[in-house]
């Protein structure tokens, strides 16, 4: 069965604003907080700050199943209860960020990626990351540790990276492994999480190693700086004209962008964020869009999804309607839709709308969330600690079963060669086939 429905949800404009900076200003899911108290310094006039994170955690096991619509669909009420007991049972022996480790594990195991607690990180170690079909890699780091420069990780103060992503995924709410590669990469850089988890030794203190595209391991050792600094340091990586940059990253700061791409008669829309921009509405924008598709020849309609994180879906509902319309457009060979792994929340609907609606052929990576999911949030504020913790209001079935992601028709992983030669493999298959409705 297929519903309509309306999503808001402010995690998903959160997601879609992370671009590719070193952590996100936001976070949506666990983050570690600032503090790095190690257990040397425990004593008598730290026990008081214990108390209080004992009473926020007792304050969220009673009210996360009193708001939450279904809270114990995955998790039973005794196991809750039971993690609850245990962590509880260990504050006195953790700092601050194992006991923040332990409170999102405690959170994730809730099973709904919709439901998280939420902080702004304040250390970092100067690592870009992303997990590309060979697996994570460093895409930027500072000068210094120019030698790690598009390696793939292999291990953090000698835990192998199967070992760190296990941790990772451990206290990161997540539907599904699209989910686990888009945010492990991004959480990696912390050093607060690190620590929690107990991979790194030192509070702001990393060795991390990687092997080389030459075959190399190369291991070097890193501390940890503030956020306000990364924003501010100098990078390895060349500095690459944003007019050479794929479609899809050139894009990826905006809601929503279209471009016609004359050579391949192709029109290009990027759809990043389900909302409404005040200064530019999106009614505006799609009559734009649908103007030059009047005005140029137009051999296929491409709508990219991958970046997009969330918000309203009803914004997108009266250019789905268009779209059924545009005979000429709505045909397979002709319509094509691009996921990824960060498509979740409300870009689902408009993607499963899409599919239901229309002749498009999908491409690309599985979706970050699943098809069916809860979700329509709202945040309680932890009296102590003051993190915010967004839990579930809804349940949105829109499918049959329960499948983990909206996969697509043709699987598209990207490379580490792809991103270095400035490439869309998604986009250069959809051109490359005339009429690939017909060969699926």
């Amino acid at each position: 069965m297929i519903a309509r429905a309306k999503e808001r949800d402010k995690k998903g404009d959160v997601r879609e604003m992370r671009g590719s900076s070193v952590l996100p200003v936001l976070l949506i899911v666990i983050v570690l907080a600032a503090a790095s108290l190690g257990l040397s310094q425990i004593g008598a006039g730290q026990m008081a700050e214990r108390d209080q994170w004992a009473a926020d955690l007792d304050f969220l096991v009673k009210e996360l199943p009193a708001r939450h619509k279904n809270l114990f669909f995955k998790i039973t009420p005794e196991k809750f209860q039971a993690d609850a007991a245990a962590l509880k049972a260990r504050i006195p022996k953790l700092s601050r960020p194992q006991f923040l480790a332990g409170l999102a594990r405690f959170v994730a195991t809730v099973g709904d990626s919709h439901t998280a607690l939420t902080v702004i990180p304040q250390k970092a170690f100067p690592l870009k990351l992303y997990w590309f079909k060979e697996g994570i890699c460093v895409t930027d780091t500072t000068p210094e540790f120019a030698d790690l420069l598009n390696g793939r990780l292999e291990s953090v103060d000698g835990h192998p990276v199967e070992e760190v992503v296990r941790a990772f995924a451990g206290i990161i709410p997540h539907d599904n492994e699209a989910q686990v590669k888009d945010f492990v990469p991004r959480f990696l850089g912390s050093s607060e999480h690190l620590f929690g988890l107990g991979l790194i030794a030192k509070p702001e203190e990393a060795t991390v190693s990687v092997r080389t595209l030459d075959g190399r391991t190369v291991s070097a050792s890193m501390t940890s700086l503030p956020l306000s600094a990364i924003k501010t340091i100098s990078w390895a990586a060349p500095a690459v004209d944003p007019s050479r940059l794929p479609l899809y990253r050139r894009t990826a700061g905006s809601a929503y962008e279209w471009s016609y791409l004359a050579g391949s008669r192709t029109l290009y829309f990027a759809y990043n964020s389900c909302r409404d921009l005040p200064d530019r509405p999106f009614a505006s924008f799609a009559a734009g869009l649908w103007d030059a598709v009047r005005k140029n020849p137009v051999d296929r309609l491409v709508i990219d999804l991958r970046n997009n994180g969330g918000g309203d879906s009803s914004i997108l509902d009266p250019f789905i309607a268009e779209l059924v319309a545009a005979k000429e457009i709505n045909r397979k060979g002709r319509l094509f839709v691009i996921l990824g792994r960060r498509t979740f929340s409300s870009a689902i609907l408009n993607a499963l709308d899409l599919k239901k609606k229309t002749e498009a052929v999908f491409y690309g990576e599985p979706t970050g969330g699943r098809p069916n999911h809860y979700g329509e949030i709202e945040t309680l504020t932890l009296p102590h600690l003051q993190l915010k913790v967004s839990y579930s209001t809804k349940y949105f079935q829109f499918v049959e079963g329960d499948d983990p992601s909206l996969a697509p028709d043709l699987l598209i992983e990207l490379t580490l060669d792809d991103y270095l030669a400035l490439r869309d493999p998604v986009l250069d298959a959809i051109l490359a086939e005339g009429a690939v409705g017909r060969s699926l």
